[in-house]
């Protein structure tokens, strides 16, 4: 059966909601900057105030110098969370498989719905226009086969329309855009292929992806794939549970030493992190738990702002949860870690921009593990890098 799948995408969303709360904002440059910082940085701007020069980043001083009248927003998480909840709760009317996608992008699976509600196209235009109207929200959405192609024409079309790829032409579709709307490639990936003077879709095309991979290394087998519109990656339903990985380790020996509790979590996030490359996932959810002997725990949960799947990245974020918990003298018995919020790979292809050397050893560990057993190679110790 021919998919159709939707995109909605609430163009800079947190300005949008606050618009929609107070709309004489409309008429101003607006920033919604972190709170409480000592050095405020920009998280959202509205497009008049990125018609004056501002920036997602951008320090709020700065900001200020160059648009004196800015408009400065503090985030308000619960309102986003309302408006994103109503958004689920308005698209479930079409469907059984809704899934979030992030703050104001909502990825609806329209296939097998027609005899209930008519054409895909139409469903998409009235979920459009009552989002309009029920909640003052200007969107951008995107209709076709799979995820990829429907959120790359909401970037198309964005801020406000509805765009449509016919089934068989994503990668005509694809073909003239430039390279920066594929989702999830990283602004340093892109500047690698400017170098190559690759700035087009159609461009990759023409070089094929042996070449490509010499311009940007492994992410040239998404990167190649994506540019060509093949996406199979499904839309999973609100309220299947949501992916996990745990790893859970009983101490044989009942200690406080840190070096031996580290040594103890490092080998579950090996483990863990082996599982989660195996899946193609990344993980943006941390939790740690830890038990003492006399019973009692302690745990804490991390929102990671890129998803990781290294181990040695992973462990680096393990280590200082442990060392926010772990404030007791007393000797633990077991430790358990959790990987939650496991995000599919085509949106992720920046996730070792920054660790060109962690990306190649994990890559190398993988096929070996995977050639033969994951036991048969083991680090022998903790990386300096982690201690």
């Amino acid at each position: 059966m021919e998919r159709h799948i939707l995109h909605i995408n609430i163009v800079n969303f947190y300005i949008a909601v606050a618009q929609a709360l107070s709309p004489k904002l409309r008429s101003y440059p607006i920033a919604v900057a972190t709170a409480g910082a000592n050095r405020r940085a920009i998280i959202d701007i509205s497009e008049c105030a990125r018609q004056a020069g501002l920036y997602r980043g951008m320090l709020l001083d700065n900001a200020r110098r160059k648009c004196p009248d800015l408009v400065v927003l503090d985030p308000a998480p619960y309102a986003y969370s309302r408006a994103h909840n109503a958004l689920l709760s308005e698209a479930s009317h079409f469907s059984p498989l809704v899934e979030s996608a992030g703050p104001g992008h909502v990825f609806i699976d329209l296939t097998g719905t027609s005899r209930l509600f008519g054409r895909s196209i139409d469903i998409a235009d009235k979920f459009r226009r009552e989002v309009k109207s029920k909640f003052n929200l200007e969107n951008a959405t995107g209709l076709s086969t799979n995820k990829l192609v429907s959120k790359v024409a909401t970037r198309v079309i964005k801020p406000a329309g509805l765009c449509t790829v016919v089934a068989g032409c994503e990668e005509t579709f694809m073909a003239p855009l430039p390279i920066r709307l594929l989702p999830g490639i990283d602004y340093k990936i892109i500047q690698q292929l400017h170098q190559f003077n690759l700035h087009y879709i159609n461009e990759i095309h023409r070089i094929g992806q042996e070449l490509l991979y010499q311009a940007v290394g492994s992410a040239a087998t998404d990167i190649y794939r994506f540019s060509r519109g093949i996406d199979t990656v499904p839309v999973r339903e609100q309220k299947a549970p949501a992916p996990c990985i745990e790893e859970r380790k009983v101490l044989r020996e009942q200690t406080n030493d840190s070096m031996l509790i580290q040594r103890e979590l490092f080998c579950l996030v090996v483990n863990a992190g082996i599982r989660l490359r195996n899946m193609g996932l990344a993980a943006g959810r941390l939790h740690l738990t830890i038990t003492y002997y006399d019973g009692l725990q302690s745990s804490r949960t991390v929102t990671l702002r890129t998803p990781l799947n290294g181990d040695l990245s992973l462990f680096d974020q393990f280590k200082k949860m442990l060392a926010l918990i772990n404030t007791r003298r007393i000797r633990l018995s077991s430790m358990e870690i959790r990987l939650k919020e496991l995000s599919y790979p085509y949106g992720q292809l920046d996730l070792f921009a920054d660790n060109e050397k962690e990306r190649q050893l994990m890559e190398v560990l993988d096929t070996v593990r995977n050639k033969y057993s994951p036991d048969v190679v083991k680090f022998w110790r903790i990386p300096e890098k982690c201690l």
